[in-house]
Parts: C-alpha cells; sequence; structure tokens
C-alpha cells in the first residue's frame, strides 16, 4: 500500500503534468487512495502551496482539482509559457509524423486549408522542419517533437506509433489510416486540358517518351502517369523502368473525352475531391455531350457516304452519323504510317492527328470534326455541280436534237411539197400533151 507521503507526491505529479482540470476519480485511481484520502491529501497541497506564498495555487472547482499560475502572475509569464497544441493542430501533427517526408500541399489536401495555419504555428515551435522540394515544401518532425512526446528516437515507425496512439486518445477517431498519402499525379503535356476539365490542380507534366533527367525523376516519383493510348509498353524500356499506374486515354472523339474523364475519377476513387472538383468535372462533361450534339447535327448535312481506312476513322464517323458504304469517299488521318508500322490508305477527305496538331484536346476532336464533315461537304458540293453541269449538258443536247429534227422536218417537207409540184408538173405536162393531140 503507498504511505501517505508517496501518495501527496504523487498527486503532486499528477496535478502538474496534466496542465488541465483532474477528477477526483483519477486521483484515487492514480495513487491507489479512497476518496476520503485523496481530497484530505489534496487540501494539504493546496495548503502548503500558500503557506510558501507560491507563484502556483492548486484550485478545488467542486470536486476537480487543477495546478495553475496564480491569476496575478498569468499575464508576466504568458510570453515563456509553453502553448498546448489544440485538437486541431494535433490532428494536422499527426497527419505529418505518421506520413512523413511529406510535402506541404499534401497536408492541405488532407487537413484543409486552415493547415496552412497549423504548419506555420507548429514550424514556429519547433516541431516540424521545412525544407523547399520543387514548387512546393517537404515536411519531416523534428528532435524536440520527439521529446516533447517521450520518444526514445526520431525512428519513423515508432514515431508512427506513438501518432497514432495520440489521435485514438485525443482525436477521437481511431481510424488515421484514413489519411492515406496523397497520390503523385503526372500527365504528358498533351493531357493537361484533360486535367483541367477534371478541375485537378495539383500533377507534374512528364515526358515519358524521350525523357530527360528531370523526367525520369518526376516519374521515379510518380503513382498514376496518364499518357496517350497505345505507348504505356516503351516505359519498361526507361532507366529505370517506370512502376507506377498507368492510365491509357483516348482523344479521337467527344465519348473518348467523357470516358477520360471518368476512368480518372473511377481510378481516384474517394481521393478524386482531393484532387479535382466534383461539379467541374460534371460541367465540362455535360458541355461535352452538348458539343457531340452540335457536331451530329451538322453532320446531317453530309449526303456522301464514307468508307474509312482506319479504325480512328470509322470512330469518328461513326460518332457523327455519317453513312458508311465499301464504295464510299475514303476517309483517312493524315498520317501515312500507324504506330506499329501499317500503311494507311490515302484518303480523299483526310482529318489531322495529334502529331500535326496543338491545343487543348477539345479543340483537337473540333478539328478533325471539321476536317471530316468540310471534306465530306465539299465532295457534296462538287457531285452537285457535277449533277447539275451533267443536267445542263443533257438540256443543250436535247435542244440540239430538237433543231435537228425541226430542221430534218423542214427539209422533208420542203421535200415533200417539191414532190407534190413534180407530180402536178406531170399531170400538167400530160394534159396538155392530150390536148394538142
Amino acid at each position: 500500500m503507498t504511505d501517505e507521503n508517496t501518495a501527496k507526491q504523487i498527486i503532486e505529479a499528477a496535478l502538474f503534468a496534466a496542465g488541465s482540470t483532474v477528477t477526483t476519480e483519477t486521483l484515487m485511481k492514480i495513487s491507489g487512495l479512497g476518496k476520503k484520502e485523496v481530497t484530505r491529501l489534496t487540501a494539504d497541497l493546496k495548503k502548503e502551496y500558500e503557506d510558501r506564498h507560491s507563484g502556483i495555487e492548486i484550485a478545488d472547482l467542486s470536486g476537480r482539482f487543477v495546478m495553475q499560475i496564480k491569476p496575478e502572475y498569468a499575464e508576466k509569464v504568458k510570453d515563456v509559457a509553453p502553448k498546448e497544441l489544440t485538437s486541431p493542430q494535433l490532428k494536422t501533427l499527426s497527419i505529418v509524423a505518421y506520413h512523413q517526408p511529406i510535402t506541404k500541399a499534401e497536408v492541405v489536401e488532407m487537413r484543409g486549408a486552415n493547415a496552412y495555419d497549423h504548419i506555420n504555428e507548429l514550424h514556429e515551435r519547433g516541431f516540424v522542419d521545412l525544407k523547399p522540394h520543387g514548387r512546393t515544401t517537404m515536411m519531416t518532425t523534428t528532435r524536440l517533437f520527439a521529446e516533447y512526446f517521450g520518444l526514445g528516437s526520431t525512428d519513423s515507425a515508432e514515431v508512427r506509433n506513438k501518432m497514432v496512439e495520440i489521435f485514438r486518445a485525443g482525436g477521437g477517431q481511431s481510424d488515421i489510416s484514413r489519411f492515406n498519402p496523397l497520390k503523385r499525379l503526372a500527365v504528358t503535356e498533351m493531357y493537361e486540358s484533360l486535367m483541367r476539365m477534371c478541375g485537378i490542380t495539383n500533377y507534374k507534366v512528364v515526358n515519358p517518351y524521350s525523357p530527360s533527367e528531370e523526367d525520369l525523376k518526376i516519374l521515379v516519383d510518380t503513382d498514376i502517369l496518364v499518357l496517350a493510348k497505345g505507348y504505356a509498353d516503351r516505359l519498361s524500356e526507361l532507366n529505370p523502368p517506370y512502376g507506377g499506374r498507368v492510365l491509357e486515354m483516348s482523344s479521337t472523339t467527344f465519348s473518348d473525352l467523357i470516358e477520360d474523364i471518368r476512368l480518372i475519377e473511377k481510378e481516384l476513387g474517394e481521393d478524386f475531391s482531393r484532387f479535382g472538383k466534383h461539379s467541374k468535372k460534371e460541367e465540362n462533361i455535360n458541355d461535352l455531350k452538348e458539343l457531340l450534339e452540335i457536331y451530329r447535327n451538322k453532320a446531317l448535312m453530309v449526303k456522301t457516304k464514307a468508307s474509312p481506312a482506319t479504325e480512328m476513322s470509322a470512330k469518328i464517323l461513326g460518332e457523327l452519323g455519317i453513312g458508311l458504304s465499301t464504295d464510299g469517299i475514303i476517309v483517312a488521318p493524315d498520317y501515312g504510317t500507324s504506330s506499329k508500322g501499317k500503311k494507311v490508305k490515302k484518303g480523299e477527305v483526310v482529318f489531322p492527328t495529334h502529331k500535326s496538331q496543338s491545343g487543348n484536346l477539345i479543340k483537337r476532336v473540333c478539328d478533325k470534326y471539321d476536317a471530316v464533315i468540310g471534306g465530306l461537304k465539299e465532295i457534296d458540293k462538287a457531285e452537285r455541280e457535277n449533277v447539275k453541269a451533267e443536267k445542263e449538258v443533257t438540256k443543250a443536247e436535247k435542244e440540239v436534237a430538237k433543231a435537228e429534227k425541226e430542221v430534218a422536218d423542214e427539209v422533208a417537207k420542203a421535200e415533200k411539197e417539191r414532190a407534190k409540184a413534180e407530180k402536178e408538173r406531170a399531170k400538167a405536162e400530160k394534159e396538155r400533151a392530150k390536148a394538142e393531140k
């Protein structure tokens, strides 16, 4: 059983360590004494501090006790008194400790804009270290952090376990693992506009096809890479090979772009809201659907049937609803050889591909559709002009034939009249001869 003097020291230590009010029940549990003894010993401690005229006092708050600075000295010592971490600051610090090293941008994505204030306070207090890292700042905990929380070292595994313990005890939530590190996203230059359609701004632009040293560094840290369909196989040839997730995108049609947006949303899952904006994404999907309807209405004016030279050609013609025929006008991309080395049939109507295009993805699709619809309408116009010319030729031929017939009729009539006159002359001659006889 704990002796009275030791018990009093334990109660004093508990009040000092707590930094806030402590219930009688808690002191009973810590000291191993009953309620009556705890109340008596706490009252003895309170009197001892009063008798010593100490700057510290023990206050009895109706069954709750607190060791605190006397009110008359609080203002004088406020600048040297350590500030307690607030619950929001503690949660932000937990994220840094649990996921370190972690960028400031990632912490803000997890904790919201208020995390900037938390980070500044934690840095000023010496709990976190900030180092420049590209366009952002990399964060880690400090030795002071380890000392403050009673850790034997700055080992990340020990720090992580301690922060889980603190988070569970102080934050009321036991699922710190739900604060997963933000996935690092990289895209090729061509797909930057796709990120904007999703409202995504936290990404890096990289060239994985012919990478520089900087590109290779970015790829090493990339979790998800967005690039054009058909190029993923090249990534295994890089040194070092890319080992993250690859999202291959098609951008031939508006339907492709809608599917690309949905694919990104599906890949990011619940993290999508940490990257982009659902409202922006849906707004752009609706815009793409409206554009598709506009171009389909334009394609209704095309009467000529088409023959697709490639799968890409067929995809465009199918989306526009243009009629197909094996002996139709050949529609082909502007390259002569595919990426697989296959020769492409020369087109009577040619549309541009990304090899010869610039600008955002929506503009590129519009350029393709304009080239196909415009080219086929020009052929429609030329065919109409040919038909008109043929009709005019036919009309002229008919008029010539009519004139020739009229001439022939006149000749036949004249011949007939001449024959009649000749017959009448012969008859008169015959009657004259008869009269003479």
